[in-house]
């Protein structure tokens, strides 16, 4: 008996071991260098710092001419703080810098070197070859009429604020080229500074606005094409000093012009440092695959010395969140999250369209949120079968159990009746009994004296001494009486959408009631679509009336008007019709 009983609880252990014990997950096909772009370009700005005016030249005898120049610089940056703080190289910003300090002449001069190359090469002479008299006389007969500022950040939905400097180091080769400025936003997507942890031959991705990639002149590419970032890759190569002695990369990914003061991103998605020059011209040509980085530690220092702090905000928390939903395929959970960013942040460049994509996949029937994952399928049914089993097992015990106690019971009342009942003395031989009858093996317990019985009740019966069987009841044909009464449910009508993704449907209204919502977790009739609130309109009976009940929606319930007052709380009459947020998101009639 032991051993059939070890031998169950073995099996239990061993079903119990071959239930799934890791958590489910989804196989996708996002790979790490999408998750890590996804994640870092909404973060990725591009910076326009320079100066451009007009210049009237009118020297004797000839006629005066007008002359537009500019020295206009662009380079790229990243947020660093959801307030609005960004860093960058100095030399990215250096001109707005110099005006900053030395006022507007710092402008003036550089638009005045500019004039001097229109001018030459007017008169078909090298910049290079103009003597100093003649220097002085452009300047004594050219009047600047005109000259204008540019210190912007655009970022990647098109949007163009003005900078102000919070912190400057110095551009490259006079010490540490960083620079931190800020411009008025909240919640905007940040990225964090890594840890100087990096190794040679790590792996890290570049991201910025590099000029080759612009096009501008060509028009090959439409204007939007300017606000995509371009990402390469590549590896730590070295690691080096300055000549004022600050550490410096060197990276193996492709950089130039316009990538100056972009983030160099690790695979742990964290800044390993800001993109600031390339290698030295090979015969005049510039070689790709030499770049130095500004690494975050030195960054880092910048950030403190600005007041600023980096970490993720809010709004970088719903969107990762939103994303990992998004590439699960769970896209009616995503939307919630997207929409959440785009409260908090408007000018992000990517939920609008994620979230416009997953309402597609919703509607094609790709939508996985409600999906039960096959593991936990797969377990319940082990579960389920090792519930019957365990059931099994303890029946087929207990009942072993019992019938091994039922025959220990037989065998010691047979020992009862062989023994005598009174001892022998020590060393004698047991006294003979008398030979009695053998009992019955079935008796009845001795029971107390019962008082006398009444006479047995006699019935009075009909002549003849026949029975009266029209009186016998057949009691196998009783049936219960039910008193007269309407005890009909109640029909309180239906609600039938008369536009909207569920169109043509009926639903009936229950005393209960039902929610009508977004999310089908905490609504029974769901509409799928992002302008209904999760719970939006709650539909039952109060007071013997049929009753509409708003529970807080963003966009509003109205009854037959759209541009009536939104309703908290209202009876509904035959015919009256309850829009849901706009005008074309639902609508249904209430019917009998």
């Amino acid at each position: 008996m032991r051993r059939l009983f070890f031998m169950a609880v073995a099996m239990l252990f061993l079903l119990a071991a071959l239930l799934p014990t890791q958590r489910s997950f989804v196989v996708s096909a996002v790979s790490d260098g999408e998750r890590l772009a996804m994640f870092s370009k909404p973060s990725v700005v591009r910076i326009i710092d320079g100066v451009a005016g007009t210049f009237l030249f009118a020297p004797p005898k000839q006629q005066p001419k007008n002359y537009t120049v500019s020295y206009i610089g662009l380079g790229s940056g990243f947020f660093i703080n959801a307030a609005g703080y960004i860093v960058t190289n100095a030399h990215v910003v250096n001109t707005s810098h110099d005006i900053k300090q030395k006022g507007e002449e710092a402008g003036h001069e550089l638009l005045f070197y500019q004039l001097l190359q229109q001018i030459a090469r007017d008169y078909n002479v090298s910049p290079n070859a103009l003597t100093r008299e003649n220097v002085v006389f452009i300047r004594n007969y050219s009047r600047l009429t005109e000259m204008k500022q540019y210190h912007h950040v655009i970022i990647p939905d098109g949007s163009v604020y003005e900078f102000e400097e919070k912190q400057f180091g110095a551009p490259v080769g006079q010490g540490k080229d960083v620079a931190v400025i800020k411009i008025e936003v909240k919640n905007a997507p940040v990225l964090i500074l890594g840890s100087s942890d990096v190794k040679l031959q790590d792996h890290v991705t570049v991201l910025g606005y590099p000029g080759a990639a612009d096009t501008f002149n060509s028009g090959i590419l439409d204007s939007k094409s300017s606000l995509e970032a371009s990402i390469t890759d590549g590896k730590i190569s070295a690691q080096k000093r300055s000549a004022s002695g600050a550490p410096v990369l060197q990276v193996s990914a492709p950089a130039t012009h316009g990538n100056s003061g972009g983030p160099v991103m690790t695979d742990k998605h964290e800044v390993a440092g800001l993109l600031t020059f390339g290698g030295d011209r090979v015969n005049d040509q510039e070689v790709s695959g030499f770049a130095f980085v500004v690494p975050s530690s030195t960054v880092l220092e910048f950030v403190k010395a600005a007041g600023a702090t980096n970490e993720l905000g809010t709004a970088d928390k719903a969107y990762r969140e939103g994303l990992e939903l998004y590439w699960a395929e769970n896209y009616s959970q995503a939307i919630p999250k997207f929409e959440e960013v785009k409260r908090l942040f408007p000018e992000h460049s990517e939920v609008s369209r994620l979230a416009q994509d997953s309402q597609q996949k919703i509607s094609e029937g790709k939508d996985k949120s409600s999906t039960v994952p096959t593991s936990w399928i797969i377990g319940g049914v082990l579960v389920f079968i090792v519930i019957v089993i365990a059931v099994i097992v303890i029946a087929v015990v207990g009942f072993l159990l019992m019938r091994r106690r039922g025959k220990s019971k037989s065998t010691a009342g047979a020992d009862v009746s062989a023994t005598p009942l009174g001892g022998s003395a020590r060393g004698s031989a047991p006294k003979p009994e008398p030979q009695r009858p053998t009992p019955s093996p079935s008796f009845s317990a001795p029971q107390a004296p019962r008082s006398p019985s009444p006479p047995p009740f006699t019935p009075n019966l009909p002549a003849g001494g026949g029975v009266d069987r029209s009186a016998t009841i057949d009691l196998s044909r009783t049936v219960a009486i039910i008193p007269d009464g309407d005890t009909a449910p109640i029909n309180w009508g239906t609600i039938k959408f008369v536009s909207g993704l569920l169109a043509g449907q009926k639903f009936d209204i229950t005393p209960d009631g039902s929610c009508i919502g977004r999310d089908s977790t905490v609504s029974e009739i769901v509409i799928t679509d992002p302008r209904i609130s999760k719970r939006h309109v709650w539909i039952g009976v109060k007071e013997g009336r049929v009753v509409i009940t708003d529970q807080n929606s963003r966009n509003g319930t109205f009854v037959n008007d759209p541009k009536s007052q939104r309703v908290t709380e209202t009876p509904l009459s035959l015919g009256d019709t309850v829009i849901l947020g706009e005008s074309d998101v639902a609508r249904f009639e209430y019917q009998k």
